[in-house]
């Protein structure tokens, strides 16, 4: 199944948020195509570790990862030529996302009220740090500064040290998920009344809804966040992380009292079935899972429910059996990656876009001649990529 085929979303995002919520609109079988600027275009091209693409120039990992399955069309929607094309392609477009700080898209003439007033069935999707209203709307900002608002980051780490920043982008990932959702109900609403919509989303409210899961208990409770101190993020024995007496980790996560029964009981502990939740019998834990290897506590506890699992890095994910018969992992233009996670959805990829790759083809649609073309590029409007 491709859900979103013939759904066309123009992508005026950069960097990590808007693309990844495209990522997935695209991996759902929409079309998505990146409006870059000529020359820098996305940011993220630029940023190190690097891959080699299919015609074996540079380019940012990341970057690759997120715009598959995207074309590329480079044009100066800030000059007056060029947002009369751009303007063109809205009229056949169905979304149109922006990640520009509050009040930039407007002043250059793109913003929804005027896009609306040639497609009215335009969903369009500003996605931003701080949201287009507010104290903060104005501040500039990136992922560790949103979680630091929230409360995440707080909370993140060891007791009494610094906090740690997470290994993956909270507020960016979230907000851009929370993002695509949107643009899929709009989608939907638009199906039963004719009409787009616009939709404010925000990269802080992303964190802010992970942050509710936390917040409401421990108000509910009376009590503050404690970092490495709280139920879920190191206060119980029976959910935390162990070292094994090889120097590697495990993961035991028996919240339910069958499974940490099963594991008192494998490990000879009666004595500690009472003190499933007490951070005092951590140590206690911990000397237990130094007594073996890693490889010998999941050989024990292979055909036993106790949930303990091994702590894995990056490494070993692509080829662990589980995400391989889940298709999972996917080689695109050379890349090993996770591919689409959708498993209802057509997993058929191609890989990310070089800059202007498809801006011939997308203006010919419009009606553009050759000549045209070849004006609009020499005038720096438009980049083609041959």
């Amino acid at each position: 199944m491709r859900p979103l085929e013939n759904i066309r979303i123009l992508d005026l995002s950069r960097l990590l948020p808007g693309p990844y919520a495209t990522l997935l609109l695209a991996d759902l079988g929409a079309e998505v195509i990146k409006v870059e600027s000529p020359g820098v275009g996305d940011y993220l091209r630029m940023l190190p570790p690097f891959i080699q693409d299919a015609q074996g120039a540079d380019v940012g990992a990341t970057f690759a990862l997120i715009n598959r399955n995207k074309q590329s069309v480079a044009l100066n929607y800030r000059n007056k030529r060029g947002k009369e094309i751009f303007l063109r392609l809205v009229r056949e477009a169905d979304v149109v996302v922006e990640s520009f700080r509050a009040g930039a898209a407007e002043k250059w003439g793109i913003g929804y009220a005027a896009l609306r007033a040639i497609n009215p069935r335009l969903v369009y999707c500003s996605l931003s740090g701080y949201g287009q209203t507010g104290a903060y709307k104005d501040r500039a900002g990136h992922d560790l500064n949103y979680i630091a608002l929230a409360g995440l980051l707080a909370a993140n780490g060891e007791p009494e040290r610094a906090p740690i920043p997470p290994a993956v982008q909270i507020a960016d990932l979230s907000g851009a998920m929370l993002a695509a959702m949107a643009i899929l109900a709009a989608l939907l609403g638009r199906a039963q009344t004719g009409e787009g919509q616009y939709l404010d989303m925000s990269l802080f409210e992303g964190a802010l809804a992970w942050a509710g899961t936390i917040i409401g208990g421990t108000h509910a409770a009376g009590a503050p966040v404690v970092r490495g101190k709280m139920q879920l993020n190191g206060g119980m024995a029976c959910y935390n992380v162990y070292e094994t007496r090889d120097g590697e980790y495990l993961t035991l996560a028996a919240i339910e009292p069958h499974f940490w029964a099963t594991f008192c009981q494998t490990v000879e502990r009666p004595d500690l079935l009472p003190r499933q939740q007490d951070m005092a019998a951590i140590p206690q834990v911990a000397a237990i899972f130094k007594t073996r290897t890693r490889a010998e506590w999941l050989a024990l506890f292979e055909k036993r429910d106790a949930c303990i699992e091994p702590v894995r890095d990056f490494a070993q994910l692509l080829d662990d059996p589980h995400v391989q018969d889940r298709g999972l992992v996917a080689n695109i233009g050379g890349v090993r990656q996770i591919g689409n996670v959708f498993a209802f959805a057509d997993k058929t990829y191609t890989p990310a876009p070089r800059q202007g790759e498809h801006t011939r083809a997308v203006l010919q649609r419009l009606g553009m001649s050759a000549a045209e073309l070849s004006e609009l590029e020499q005038a720096g409007v438009i980049k083609i990529l041959n």
